[in-house]
């Protein structure tokens, strides 16, 4: 179960391009976050945005008194994706599309100078990365990334709180898109943008607690701009990747959500990944151009 928890965490986490191995061994004092909240309203309509992170440090509190009332007047939660549902077949369908026959193996599949690295991985985590040459290089990226044991905990993390709220106050919940369609697009990438996932989580491996608690506490301070640094402009290196994984969806995102918030009156809060409201491409923008105020209230 623990195993399977791990799994979840980070596959969420690389799914926003987040870091791949994800570890939380630094000193850090549990004070109330406040990340960022947006209101959007157009005539007597309205909801709310909130950007979140997929992973944080055991019993941080991020429920903030302006989150809490905002969930608490809302008919409707919709994450990315939700439910034990997508929970329980993530691993199913990630290993029927990142399964290839036929493949070289790994180690001559990535650089020279990704070799000892690989290895150093292989040899830190022997039966989480033991079988990684049957998988094609995405896939191997995202496995190298979860086998990490990580003192991070998706079950104090935004999507699941708020998904334990809204069930338990019998209202609903839905996922904008489907375990399926997001590995999809992994599976659909380029070989040269594969290539580059597997590279970036092998060389940032030993990163992975600094780059980690940078994105936390930026996350943590609603600092938008220091996210997008961290998160957003290293993606200018792929400008493809980008497009594919963070903006399409950013477009199919707002249009779902423009459509309902125009349904039956409905006051809907959305959460997504914090990354997906950086910039002027960002889901928020873009409801902006369909007529929709949007403003930050926390």
């Amino acid at each position: 179960m623990a195993r399977d928890r791990r799994w979840r965490r980070t596959f969420s986490a690389v799914l926003l391009l987040a870091v791949l191995a994800v570890a939380l061994a630094w000193h850090w004092r549990p004070v109330t976050a406040r990340p960022a909240l947006w209101r959007i309203s157009q005539g007597d309509r309205h909801g709310w945005l909130f950007g979140t992170i997929h992973a944080v440090p055991s019993g941080a509190r991020w429920l903030s008194p302006e989150i809490e009332k905002a969930a608490g007047e809302s008919d409707l939660l919709v994450l990315e994706a939700a439910g034990l549902e997508a929970e329980r077949s993530d691993r199913r369908v990630f290993e029927a599309l990142g399964r290839s026959p036929g493949l070289l193996p790994l180690a001559e599949r990535v650089s020279a100078a990704d070799r000892p690295g690989l290895e150093a991985l292989r040899r830190a985590s022997p039966q989480a990365l033991k079988d990684l040459d049957g998988y094609q290089d995405w896939a191997a990226a995202l496995l190298i990334g979860a086998a990490a044991d990580t003192g991070a905990s998706s079950v104090d993390a935004p999507e699941a709180r708020l998904e334990k709220l809204f069930r338990g106050r019998g209202k609903p919940v839905r996922g904008l898109e489907t375990i399926e369609a997001q590995l999809g697009r992994f599976d659909a990438l380029p070989p040269a943008d594969q290539s580059a996932l597997l590279h970036q989580s092998i060389a940032e491996a030993g990163e992975a607690v600094r780059r980690y608690r940078l994105l936390y506490e930026s996350w943590a301070a609603g600092d938008m701009a220091a996210l997008d640094a961290q998160f957003l402009q290293p993606l200018a290196r792929s400008p493809h990747l980008r497009d594919v994984l963070i903006d399409q969806r950013n477009e199919l995102w707002a249009q779902a959500v423009d459509k309902l918030l125009r349904e039956n009156g409905r006051v809907v809060f959305v959460a997504v990944g914090a990354g997906h409201l950086l910039g002027p491409e960002s889901v928020q923008a873009r409801l902006a151009r369909r007529g929709w105020t949007v403003v930050r209230v926390q």
